[in-house]
């Protein structure tokens, strides 16, 4: 009588062990599931970072008077830009009656600009300085 008690006990700790075994693997796979997208993420953001430094060499090259523009950085990663004029002078050289007005002109940008790869983006501003020749040394100035 004890030996057919024993069988009823070893079906019921092998179908609990089963299901430990089946809740372990699910839990398993979720949690791979999980780190693989947090590895997609940090890698996507990684790009962005990389890029970052391209991004703002690139936005001391362009046109600034266009306002805004779009521009591909490769890898899939996408510029957005708009740029607004804080300020521009023309400095003074000199003082009193023998100052004379500067041969460029100085411009002062604010651009907002957005990173973008596959679905994550980035937002960043920056100040860029510029100058202008009006004249050479050579020639008065207007």
């Amino acid at each position: 009588m004890k030996h057919a008690r024993q069988h009823g006990f070893l079906v019921l700790e092998i179908l609990i062990a089963g299901l430990i075994l089946t809740a372990s693997i699910a839990a398993t796979m979720y949690l791979f599931r999980m780190g693989y997208d947090y590895l997609d993420k940090a890698n996507q953001i990684n790009i962005l970072s990389l890029k970052l430094m391209q991004a703002s060499g690139l936005l001391k090259t362009l046109e600034m008077e266009n306002k805004s523009g779009v521009e591909d950085m490769g890898d899939d990663v996408t510029l957005k830009w708009d740029a607004q004029l804080l300020g521009s002078g023309r400095p003074i050289k000199g003082a009193g009656e023998s100052a004379a007005l500067s041969f460029y002109e100085l411009f002062l940008y604010r651009v907002n600009f957005s990173l973008a790869y596959q679905n994550t983006s980035r937002d960043y501003q920056v100040n860029v300085f510029r100058y202008k020749q009006l004249s050479s040394p050579g020639v008065a100035p207007p």
